[in-house]
C-alpha cells in the first residue's frame, strides 16, 4: 500500500497546472479498458461507463492468461461482456493425446451497472459481476466508485470472489445473513448463474486506483491497488505476487486503434491492444458516395390530370425504368387526378425514408403540376408491408435541392398497407420471375475442444422464383471452397435426441449441400394480420411443413405471432435424404418496440425440437448507425444435468449493416451470433422468411 500512495504522489507532483477556472467536471471523461475488457484500469474495473453504443474488442496478455473479449455498452447504464481466456500452463483437458497443443479456454460473461451518476460532490457508483455467468473461475463482484478530479480520476471500491481474494475486510453482508458467509470455490461447467455465491466469502478486499489523462495527449497512465493475492486460482494454478499494485499506460493510437503495456504482480508484463468504434454515433459509417438525389426541376404548369398522363403503357414503364435507377422496383401503380400510388420494394436503404424521397422527387419532376400526393406501398417478398403518403407541396417547400428529407410530420403520413393490390392498379410485372445471387461467406466458430476456431470459406449461391402474387419458392445451395472440420472428432453424448449437437457430423458430410429449399405462400388476411403456409427444406438440418400468423399494426408498438411445424431431420449430407427423428415445434410470440432506446423485446413460449416446453426472452436495441446487438436466453423443462455443460441456451448476436463498412448504401446487413456451447435444449428451427424480421426489414 505504501508503494500505491507513493506512486500517486509522484503522479501529482509531475501533472500540468490547472487554472482556477476550469471546473472539476468540465471536459469528457477519458476511458480506457481493462485487461479482461470492458472500461476500467489494469484488472479492476471502473465504476466509468463507455458512451452509450461503444464497442471494443480487447486483446490482452499477462502470463498466464492470454485474453480475448468483446465489450459493448448496450445501454448508457449497461455494459456487457463476453471474454475467452487461454490459460496456456494448463491443457484443454486431462487426455493429452486429445488436448495436443491447444491450451484450457475459458469462457465468460461480465454485466456492470451503473448505480448512480457522478456529480461535483458524489462520485460515479457502479455494481459489476465479472464471470457471472461462465464456469466461475474467475467470478468476482464489485460495488465501486469513482471520482474526477481535473485529469486524475480516481476508483474506490470493494471486491468478493477471485478479485478479492486478498481480503482483509470482514464482508458486510455477513451482517445481513450467514448465508454470505460461505462461497463455493468449485468451478462448475459453464453456463450457471449460481446466485447463491454472489458477494458471499468470508473476507472482501479493497481495490482501487487512479487514471491520469493529461489535457491535449493521447496517453493514459494507470495506477492500481489489486485485491487479488492469486493464491486462490481455479485449476490449481496458484503464482507468485511481488507487489500487489499494478502499473500502466495506454495509448490512443487513432480513433479505432488503442495499445496499453504494464506491469503487473510486480514482476509480470502486460500488453494489450483494443480496437473499437461507437455504434451511437453516425460518424462509425462509412462516408457515402452516393448518386445525389434529384434536384426538384422548376417548369411551367402542366394542368393535365395524373390518371390521363399514365393512362399510357409507355409512360408507366418509363416511370419504372427511372425508379430502377434509384434501386427501387415498382410492381404496379395506380392514379386520380391528383395523387399516384406506387407499390415497391427499394434495395439500396437502410432508411426506408431515404427511398420515399428520392422516389417523390422523380415523380415530382415526372408527372404533371396537379400532384398534390404520392402515397407509397412498401414490399417485401412481395407482400404489402406498410405505407406512406407524401404531400407534394410541403415537401417541395422542405427540401433543398440536393439535401436528403427524412420523415417529417409536417409532409407526410404513415399507416398500414392494403391488404394486396388494390382494383384498378396496372401491374408492371410478370410471373413467374426469377433472381438469383452469389456471394462469399466466411463461417467461423470459437471454442471448439479439438481447435479454438472451425471455419469454413463457402460460395452462397441462392436463387429464388416467384410464382405469383402469394406463392414463391426459395433456394440456397453452399459450395465448400477451404474449411478445416476433419479436426472435429468430438461426439454428442447428450441424453437428450441429438437435434444440434450432431452439428460436427453435419458441417463435414455437407460441407457443400442444400441449405434451404422453402416454398413459401405468403398473404394478408386483414391490413394488420400476415400469414404464411411453408413447406420444404427449412435448413441445413430440418425440413418439413408448418405456418405463421402474425399481428402487426404500424401505429402500436406491440405485436403477436404464432407458428407451428411438423418436421423431420436432414440427413447429415445436407441433400435430399432424412433421418428417423420428427417432432412438432411451435411457438406463441410477443413482440414490443420499447419507446426507449430503441429497444425490441420478444418472449416466445412453447415446444422446442427436442421436445422440451418453455421460454426464450431475447432483448435487442438498434443503435443509429443500424448495428443491432443483442443476446437471448433460454428455459424449458430440461433439467441442468441433462442439458449438460452450459445449463441452459443462451447467446448474444450483433446484425452489422453492410452500410457500415461501403461508401455506397447498402440494404443488407450480415448477422453474427455466438453462443458459448451448441447443445440439445432449448432449441428452435431456423426457419426462413419469418414474418416479423420480413416485414419489419
Amino acid at each position: 500500500m505504501k508503494v500505491f500512495i507513493l506512486i500517486i504522489i509522484l503522479m501529482l507532483v509531475f501533472q500540468k497546472g490547472h487554472s482556477r477556472e476550469e471546473g472539476l467536471l468540465d471536459d469528457p471523461v477519458r476511458y480506457s479498458h481493462s485487461d479482461l475488457g470492458g472500461v476500467g484500469l489494469l484488472q479492476v474495473p471502473t465504476a466509468r461507463h463507455a458512451p452509450d453504443g461503444d464497442f471494443h474488442v480487447n486483446f490482452s496478455h499477462v502470463s498466464p492468461y492470454n485474453r480475448t473479449s468483446i465489450s459493448a455498452q448496450v445501454l448508457s447504464w449497461l455494459e456487457g461482456t463476453v471474454r475467452y481466456t487461454a490459460i496456456t500452463n494448463r491443457k484443454y483437458s486431462n487426455d493429452e493425446e486429445f488436448s495436443g497443443d491447444q491450451s484450457y479456454k475459458d469462457r465468460g460473461f461480465d454485466v456492470k451497472v451503473r448505480l448512480s451518476q457522478e456529480s461535483k460532490l458524489i462520485p460515479e457508483v457502479s455494481l459489476a459481476m465479472h464471470d457471472f455467468a461462465g464456469t466461475g473461475l474467475f467470478s468476482t463482484e464489485y460495488i465501486l466508485g469513482s471520482k474526477r478530479f481535473f485529469n486524475w480520476d480516481f476508483t474506490l471500491g470493494l471486491a468478493w470472489g477471485n478479485g478479492g481474494a486478498r481480503g482483509g475486510i470482514k464482508n458486510p453482508f455477513t451482517l445481513i445473513s450467514n448465508r454470505f458467509k460461505d462461497r463455493n470455490a468449485e468451478t462448475g461447467e459453464g453456463g450457471d448463474v449460481s446466485f447463491g455465491n454472489y458477494f458471499s466469502g468470508e473476507e472482501v478486499s479493497v481495490v482501487g486506483g487512479v487514471e491520469y489523462a493529461p489535457s491535449g495527449s493521447d496517453w493514459v497512465l494507470k495506477v492500481e491497488f489489486d485485491g487479488n493475492d492469486y493464491q486462490s486460482e481455479g485449476l490449481d494454478n496458484n503464482f507468485n505476487q511481488v507487489y500487489p499494485i499494478n502499473v500502466g499506460a495506454g495509448y490512443r493510437i487513432n480513433d479505432l486503434f488503442s495499445v496499453q503495456l504494464g506491469l503487473e504482480r510486480g514482476d509480470t508484463v502486460m500488453a494489450g491492444i483494443q480496437l473499437g468504434m461507437n455504434f451511437g454515433s453516425e460518424e462509425a459509417l462509412m462516408p457515402k458516395f452516393d448518386k445525389k438525389p434529384e434536384s426538384i426541376l422548376q417548369k411551367s404548369p402542366d394542368l393535365r390530370s395524373v390518371k390521363d398522363v399514365l393512362s399510357l403503357d409507355e409512360e408507366a414503364f418509363g416511370l419504372r425504368d427511372r425508379l430502377l435507377k434509384e434501386k427501387v422496383n415498382m410492381s404496379a401503380l395506380k392514379s386520380t387526378d391528383t395523387e399516384v400510388t406506387i407499390y415497391a420494394k427499394q434495395s439500396k436503404y437502410r432508411d426506408q425514408a431515404e427511398a420515399v424521397g428520392r422516389v417523390t422527387r422523380v415523380l415530382i419532376n415526372e408527372l404533371p403540376s396537379t400532384l398534390s400526393s404520392v402515397r407509397y406501398i412498401n414490399q417485401e417478398a412481395n407482400l404489402n408491408t406498410n405505407q406512406v403518403v407524401v404531400y407534394t407541396g410541403p415537401f417541395e417547400k422542405a427540401v433543398v435541392n440536393d439535401s436528403q428529407v427524412g420523415f417529417e410530420s409536417s409532409f407526410m403520413k404513415k399507416g398500414n398497407a392494403p391488404i394486396g393490390y388494390e382494383e384498378g392498379v396496372n401491374k408492371l410485372v410478370e410471373y413467374p420471375s426469377f433472381d438469383w445471387r452469389i456471394r462469399p461467406v466466411f463461417s467461423p466458430s470459437f471454442g471448439a475442444p479439438e481447435a479454438f476456431v472451425i471455419y469454413q470459406l463457402w460460395v452462397k449461391l441462392a436463387a429464388d422464383i416467384q410464382f405469383n402474387d402469394n406463392w414463391s419458392l426459395n433456394n440456397v445451395m453452399g459450395i465448400d471452397v477451404l474449411n478445416n472440420y476433419d479436426e472435429l472428432e468430438v461426439v454428442s453424448e447428450s441424453v437428450l435426441p441429438h437435434v444440434r449437437s450432431d452439428v460436427a457430423k453435419y458441417a463435414e458430410e455437407g460441407s457443400t449441400g442444400i441449405k434451404r429449399m422453402q416454398s413459401d405462400y405468403i398473404w394478408k388476411p386483414s391490413k394488420t394480420t400476415f400469414a404464411r403456409i411453408s413447406g420444404g427444406l427449412f435448413e441445413s438440418m430440418y425440413g418439413g411443413v408448418g405456418g405463421e400468423l402474425l399481428y402487426r399494426s404500424v401505429s402500436n408498438r406491440l405485436a403477436m405471432g404464432i407458428d407451428a411445424n411438423y418436421v423431420k431431420q436432414r440427413d447429415y449430407n445436407q441433400l435430399f435424404e432424412f433421418r428417423d427423428y420428427t417432432v412438432v415445434t411451435g411457438h406463441l410470440s410477443v413482440y414490443y418496440d420499447m419507446p426507449i432506446s430503441n429497444t425490441l423485446a420478444k418472449v416466445s413460449a412453447g415446444r422446442y425440437l427436442a421436445g422440451d416446453v418453455g421460454t426464450t426472452i431475447d432483448l435487442s436495441r438498434k443503435f443509429k448507425t443500424g448495428v443491432v446487438m443483442g443476446g437471448w436466453t433460454t428455459f424449458t423443462d430440461v433439467s441442468s444435468e441433462d442439458f449438460g455443460e452450459g445449463s441452459f441456451d443462451k447467446g448474444i448476436y450483433i446484425k452489422f449493416p453492410l452500410d457500415l463498412f461501403f461508401v455506397e448504401s447498402r440494404k443488407e446487413s450480415l448477422t453474427a451470433s455466438w453462443r458459448p456451447i451448441t447443445r440439445d435444449g432449448g432449441q428452435k428451427l431456423i426457419m426462413g422468411n419469418q414474418l416479423y424480421s420480413l416485414i419489419s426489414n
